[in-house]
């Protein structure tokens, strides 16, 4: 990993020619046998390459020159995820989607800041150049794991729990009633239920106690439940919140 990211920290500051012509692009056709052209080509994950093939680290890193066959070729060897990790290969879609295949960019983890909201990278082909980025986690689609980070082909990442997920596991269960007694704990529980289908354009007309599970309350969440096709019992448990949360 470390030689990987002195090769990088290398190439800062390295400028495409003004045709687009790159040194990373001419390695990366020559090596292949493609034609001259591809040293004109968009070369972001060309110059991942490149720097792999430096530090003597290509066959873990991935030899690719395009993101999405790349993220693919971690993905189907068990070394994708979603956690930010030093010397992972990130990954972007400016889409704002985890979808593999509307992959547009990639780089190299170079740190990790804000307790995982930050990553620091080395990209290349950002502004026709190698540059240190610092980014959000909000445009990447999600990261490959070298060998090197002591992942393996066989191994199989765990299963990722968002916040909205321990929420569900934590919410009650609702049921026509509840909330009437003064001090029912459920009353807010009941007013969360009131707003997040008045969210989901179901809500209550006004005048409506939003913290009493009523007739009107359960007339909405039935109309709620049949349009995201879970039960229309006019209950509101662990499927229903979760619907509602858009969890899964």
């Amino acid at each position: 990993m470390d030689r990987l990211l002195a090769e990088a920290r290398a190439q800062l500051g390295y400028t495409e020619s003004p045709s687009g012509w790159t040194v990373f692009g001419s390695w990366w056709a020559k090596r292949h046998g493609k034609p001259s052209s591809w040293a004109l080509a968009p070369w972001c994950d060309m110059f991942i390459a490149w720097c792999a093939n430096k530090a003597g680290l290509l066959p873990v890193v991935g030899d690719h020159a395009w993101t999405v066959g790349h993220a693919e070729w971690f993905k189907n060897r068990g070394q994708w995820g979603h956690t930010p990790r030093k010397g992972a290969i990130v990954f972007f879609d400016w889409g704002g989607t985890r979808d593999i295949k509307r992959i547009d960019h990639v780089g190299l983890v170079e740190a990790v800041r804000d307790g995982g909201r930050t990553i620091v990278t080395i990209e290349g082909n950002t502004q026709n150049r190698v540059m240190r980025r610092w980014r959000s986690l909000e445009n990447v689609a999600g990261f490959g794991y070298p060998a090197y980070l002591g992942t393996t082909a066989a191994a199989k990442p765990k299963p990722e729990r968002y916040w909205t997920e321990e929420i569900v596991k934590k919410l009650p269960t609702l049921r026509l009633g509840a909330g009437k007694n003064k001090n029912d704990p459920l009353r807010w529980h009941v007013k969360t239920l009131f707003y997040l289908l008045h969210a989901r354009g179901y809500g209550v007309n006004g005048g409506v106690d939003d913290t009493v599970f009523g007739e009107p309350l359960h007339d909405a969440l039935r109309h709620a439940q049949r349009a995201a096709g879970v039960q229309d019992d006019g209950v509101c448990g662990p499927k229903t919140w979760a619907a509602l949360l858009r969890v899964g």
